[in-house]
């Protein structure tokens, strides 16, 4: 399998009416920027309580939103049904509650790939396990944005590309 087709078999396919628009909400994009600007310390951090969700962080860990998010994962090739989560993006890993097996932590430090669609409505995390998980739904340039500060740098916020549409 070629590169090219091995990230073609990444994305998820195009969304069926079940799922909810992938066009970038002007909510949304004000957000992620606000996001940017308080990593970057530019702005003061918004308040999130992680313990009203029923989550713990670590020590030294910082919640940066909670969100509702879509979470589909690859399985032998196949894209699984939506599920729709709570989830909490914090500075070192998003946090989903699925409705019927409690909840899931997919680490930034764990990353081995990080494919951001925007136009698309979706992050896919890849841990390198063949399973990618893809977030996706009104939140994703909140996940986009925490997971290009996580994996690259804060610096990174200002020049990844797949972040650009939130800086225009």
């Amino acid at each position: 399998m070629t590169t090219t087709e091995r990230e073609a078999r990444m994305r998820p396919r195009a969304r069926t009416r079940q799922y909810p628009s992938t066009a970038l909400t002007r909510a949304a994009v004000e957000d992620a920027r606000a996001l940017a600007l308080e990593l970057a310390g530019l702005r003061p951090h918004q308040m999130v309580d992680a313990s009203s969700l029923g989550i713990v962080v670590e020590p030294g860990e910082t919640a940066l939103r909670s969100v509702p998010i879509w979470l589909r994962w690859q399985v032998d090739g196949e894209w699984q049904a939506a599920q729709h989560c709570a989830a909490l993006v914090t500075d070192q890993r998003v946090v989903v509650r699925l409705v019927t097996s409690g909840l899931r932590s997919f680490w930034w430090g764990s990353l081995v790939g990080l494919d951001i669609d925007l136009s698309a409505g979706h992050v896919v995390l890849d841990f390198g396990d063949g399973r990618p998980r893809a977030l996706s739904g009104e939140a994703a340039p909140v996940v986009a944005v925490a997971g290009v500060a996580a994996a690259y740098g804060i610096e990174a916020l200002a020049t990844h590309e797949a972040i650009g549409p939130l800086r225009s």
